[in-house]
């Protein structure tokens, strides 16, 4: 009587977990692709609606210093009550980046991440510098970026 083959061999149970975990490696690399550019949407979203703010906050009142914010992180201008800012950005207290938290008052400090942060504010221009890990637009160079009365700048 001929013996028949029962099971796998360790040859083939190798190439199965070979091809699983290939498959898992190219899973979690598109996976971590995907949430730097959800992270950098968010960046961007919120940049948009901070310079659009601090657009309205200059024709109200002629200027920025309305703001009473310092320079640091964007969202501690929510601590302050006289804050025109606050009273035409809602969520200003929240507003931080979605993985950085430190602050980044020059643009050597944002180099490796930080979190939203006025670099400059004066009467009639302010800076805030961000990082994104993929880059802005056509330009798809990481580091730091730059909101200014004129947009969105690398």
């Amino acid at each position: 009587m001929p013996k028949s083959k029962q099971g796998f061999s360790l040859i083939e149970i190798l190439i199965v977990i070979g091809i699983v975990g290939l498959v898992l490696t190219i899973l979690v690399v598109s996976l971590n692709s995907k949430q730097k550019d959800i992270r950098d949407n968010k960046r961007i979203s919120d940049m948009q609606n901070l310079g659009a703010t601090m657009g309205i906050l200059k024709n109200e009142t002629g200027g920025y210093e309305q703001s009473y914010c310092e320079l640091k992180n964007v969202s501690a201008c929510a601590s302050k009550d006289n804050s025109k800012l606050l009273k035409l950005l809602s969520g200003l207290g929240g507003l931080n980046d979605p993985k950085f938290k430190p602050s980044c008052l020059q643009a050597d400090a944002c180099a490796k991440g930080c979190n939203y942060s006025f670099s400059k504010l004066e009467s009639q221009d302010f800076e805030v510098l961000f990082y994104l890990e993929k880059g802005l637009g056509g330009s798809k160079v990481k580091g730091c970026y730059r909101l200014t009365p004129s947009g969105l700048s690398k």
